[in-house]
């Protein structure tokens, strides 16, 4: 089915943000060859390595408070805590792959030119945590200097529970013997007591589920449900009834004139009119 101009519009803007590698034209082409539900798949895989700003609630754990590092690091916590209780922009705080490593062909990875996960943050995809520098001094490159020392947290859109501060040994893989480093078996024990938590015992669970690509379950679906949305909606941006309930919606007065484009806000799918400058949140993200 020949896609609409508004979708083939999305398409190219998705593209454009996305940082993908090889910075080649061969990995634009192929980029641009897929359909619209892969293209959403790479895009908010990415997104969801990048905490949006946006004002949460801060729960901090008591095995953070009570690390050795604490008292040393507690100005770079608090100092991140404060931002994000305000509703500031963390983005500097992220890692440096989060901001450059956003998808790499597929094929590459099958010919062995990259390990599987190099544009996959592991750890997030599987245990669901984030993690944050904590040097609050930010550079030209509009990242901050990178700490040996990180802080976990699960994030939602209203919440940041800070979990646990690890040194750079929670990001090894386990050797061949199954052996972890103590860091990622420390990991490993704070997601398991923190997601079982309120549990019956022996309950059985599971979670964060992954597919065989390494992406997550929920991502999947959710890609395949923006695109079904998208899809849905599209036909109807020239439907002046449609328009119209739009505005009613927010409470607002109907247009003499619009011209709506799709727009990704974080994780949030929505509608901007072009004419207004108003934007319509059509489904919003999970963080």
């Amino acid at each position: 089915m020949e896609e609409s101009k508004t979708i083939k519009r999305l398409k190219s803007e998705l593209i454009k943000e996305l940082p993908f590698f090889p910075n080649t034209k061969d990995t634009l082409t192929e980029l641009k060859s897929q359909g619209l539900n892969r293209v959403l798949i790479h895009y908010l895989h990415w997104k969801t390595r990048i905490v949006p700003p946006r004002a949460r609630k801060i729960k901090l754990s008591p095995e953070v408070t009570a690390d050795k590092r604490w008292k040393e690091l507690k100005g770079g916590i608090n100092s991140l805590l404060d931002k994000i209780r305000e509703g500031e922009d963390i983005y500097p705080y992220h890692s440096q792959k989060a901001h450059t490593y956003g998808y790499t062909p597929s094929q590459r990875i099958r010919d062995g030119e990259v390990d599987s996960w190099e544009d996959k943050d592991q750890i997030l995809n599987t245990k669901g945590f984030h993690h944050f520098h904590l040097n609050m001094n930010v550079k030209h490159t509009d990242l901050s200097e990178r700490t040996n020392d990180v802080l976990f947290a699960f994030v939602s859109r209203t919440e940041f529970h800070a979990i646990g501060i690890f040194n750079h040994d929670v990001f090894d893989s386990a050797s061949i013997d199954g052996k972890m480093t103590e860091e990622r078996e420390r990991m490993w024990h704070l997601h398991e007591k923190y997601t079982t938590m309120g549990m019956e015992p022996w309950t059985t669970y599971m979670s964060n589920p992954i597919m065989s690509s390494g992406h997550p379950t929920y991502i999947i679906r959710m890609s395949d449900d923006y695109a079904q949305l998208i899809r849905e909606t599209d036909i109807k941006l020239n439907d002046r009834l449609f328009i119209n309930s739009l505005y009613d919606q927010g409470n607002l007065p109907h247009p003499s004139k619009y011209n709506f484009e799709w727009k990704m806000d974080s994780l949030d799918l929505g509608l901007l009119d072009k004419k207004t400058g108003v934007y319509f949140i059509i489904n919003e993200g999970p963080v």
